[in-house]
């Protein structure tokens, strides 16, 4: 990390404080809490856990000020006592203390609704969302994945922002939007800016409309962490696509297998290599010529053979693909393998049999890199229905409310071509309790990402395997970036997700709140690169969820 990036945080920062230390304290909160349950069915990185304890004990304090009815101030600071999951070494499973600064920001107050407001704050745009939703800034794109919880396990649909905005509010406070830019403080490449524009329209009694979009990550003078040439020079070719003019002829290689049958008339099954010109069809029977009653049935391809000519796909694989004599050439243990292309450019020029015979330089015809960069709507909708018809007072909370985005408008070649698989729904509903709680919260969630919803490749500690951390690639095994070929995985046993929040107050200064959940949760670690979110949720499949219960007290 660069220390210019520190110091615009740090200046940030201070540029939220008052410009005088005199200031009278006008208003003082502090909140004690404890959070007490289980991962009842979950999963850590693809291990099954059962029955693992939850816990955690935490205070904030926040102290605020407003100066001549325009400038308010407000700081708040905490600290939470809490523990590695999983289960580790000793001095994993040591219970910690984390402090940290839940808001520091300066708020002043032009006239007619106008404010502006900088430093670190809560940034919330869908009031009703309690734990799924407010997909803008604490989702990525490319990869694309969705965070909920956290370090706050419960009310948690919002996010903390370092940046700045300008608010307002029109029609006596109908209309109301804002516009930020905010600074990316959560996974690297740290500092991105994010310009964010968002609305919400009241044109109703009960009715609320609200929309805007994010350029996520659209500024930015970071470049992901590889750690040294070489592995750059390795991990870069995942995220570039090319269109190559003259490509060689590639040949068709594979694991055919057979059977047939011997002198006595047994049926025998056997395998073997087989290779064949790029464009042409396998001959089956001079491959198995001599054998009585072969058949084929199947063949594993090892790579794809394709006439000389125009190729495309991203160079990583492109670069994979490898001329062979039978030896294994994908699992580095033949090292006389002769690539079609290599790291330097090069072509490999082939023969009448197809085979390499020399070099030549590659007619690039198209080049595009695969970015983090996004373009990212949202609209959502609010029907408050015992506002609309009057109830409020009998029926509680009565609210039915729902949140499309598009993480990432624009396709990119390969590993993100389809729209639709980057657009969650989310859909919650108030439940009316009468009394019985201060509020019953429900809400789904359906995303049809057909990758794993993680964020492995985003952790800045993540050197293996190649490509690489902090890149705009899908979190994809090992092996398959050593493979002559991209498959689009098949993951969908996570599309769906939902929440229960329930919360009731004992007596005033003392909250009781509930969450059962399959959601996005991920527990933090810690390990020797440091304090690190789960890569993916605690609760992957569809039978796994957990249950939370938060007590806290204030004054």
């Amino acid at each position: 990390m660069n220390r210019y990036r520190i110091w615009i945080a740090f200046a940030l920062g201070l540029a939220a404080l008052p410009s005088r230390a005199d200031i009278p304290i006008d208003k003082i909160r502090g909140e004690g809490y404890t959070d007490i349950g289980q991962l009842v069915k979950g999963n850590d990185g693809g291990v099954n856990v059962e029955d693992h304890y939850l816990s955690r004990l935490g205070a904030t304090l926040t102290v605020s000020d407003t100066v001549n009815g325009k400038l308010s101030v407000r700081v708040g600071v905490g600290g939470i006592f809490w523990q590695s999951f999983p289960e580790g070494d000793f001095w994993q499973n040591l219970v910690r203390f984390g402090p940290g600064i839940t808001e520091a920001s300066t708020k002043f107050q032009f006239g007619r609704g106008i404010s502006v407001e900088g430093g670190y704050f809560p940034f919330k745009y869908d009031s009703p969302a309690m734990n799924l939703g407010e997909y803008l800034l604490r989702t990525e794109s490319y990869p694309t994945y969705i965070t909920t919880g956290g370090w706050s396990w419960v009310d948690s649909a919002y996010t903390r922002v370092l940046g700045l905005r300008l608010q307002g509010d029109h029609f006596g406070g109908a209309f109301h939007h804002e516009l930020g830019i905010y600074f990316e403080n959560q996974n690297p490449p740290l500092f991105d800016l994010t310009p964010t524009y968002v609305f919400s329209w009241k044109p109703a009694k009960g009715l609320e409309i609200g929309g805007g979009g994010a350029l996520r990550r659209w500024f930015s003078n970071n470049r992901a962490y590889f750690g040294s040439d070489k592995d750059e020079k390795a991990s870069l070719p995942a995220t570039q696509y090319v269109e190559i003019a003259n490509f060689p002829e590639v040949q068709n290689q594979g694991i055919v297998h057979y059977s047939y049958q011997d002198g006595a008339g047994n049926k025998v099954v056997a395998d073997t290599f087989a290779v064949w010109r790029g464009g042409a069809s396998l001959d089956q029977s001079a491959l198995l010529a001599g054998k009585a009653g072969a058949a084929v049935s199947g063949v594993d391809m090892i790579q794809d053979g394709s006439p000389a000519g125009m190729r495309k796909g991203i160079k990583k694989f492109l670069m994979n693909t490898k001329y062979s004599d039978g030896t294994n050439c994908w699992d580095g243990s033949s090292t006389s393998c002769t690539q079609y292309y290599d790291a330097d450019g090069n072509l490999a020029v082939t023969g009448a049999d197809g085979a390499p015979s020399g070099t030549a330089a590659a007619q690039i015809s198209k080049q595009q890199d695969i970015t983090r960069s996004a373009i990212n709507l949202m609209a959502r909708v609010g029907l408050d229905f015992a506002d609309m018809l009057d109830i409020k007072e009998s029926t509680g909370p009565f609210k039915l409310y729902a949140e499309l985005a598009v993480l990432g408008v624009q396709n990119q070649p390969v590993y993100y071509e389809n729209v639709l698989q980057r657009m969650p729904l989310m859909v919650g509903i108030h439940v009316p309790t009468f009394g019985v709680l201060d509020l019953l919260a429900v809400e789904t969630e359906y995303l049809d990402n057909p990758y794993q919803d993680s964020q492995q490749e985003l952790s800045i500690y993540n050197r293996e395997p190649l490509p690489g951390p902090s890149m705009a690639i899908p979190d994809l095994p090992a092996d398959d970036f050593k493979k002559p070929r991209f498959a689009l995985p098949s993951v969908h046993g996570d599309d769906l997700k939902w929440s229960i929040h329930a919360v009731r107050t004992l007596v005033p200064g003392l909250k009781l709140k509930v969450q059962v959940a399959n959601d996005h949760l991920r527990l933090q670690n810690l390990d020797i690169g440091g304090i690190q979110p789960s890569s993916l949720p605690q609760t992957v499949r569809k039978n796994q969820w957990y249950f939370i219960t938060h007590l806290d007290w204030g004054f």
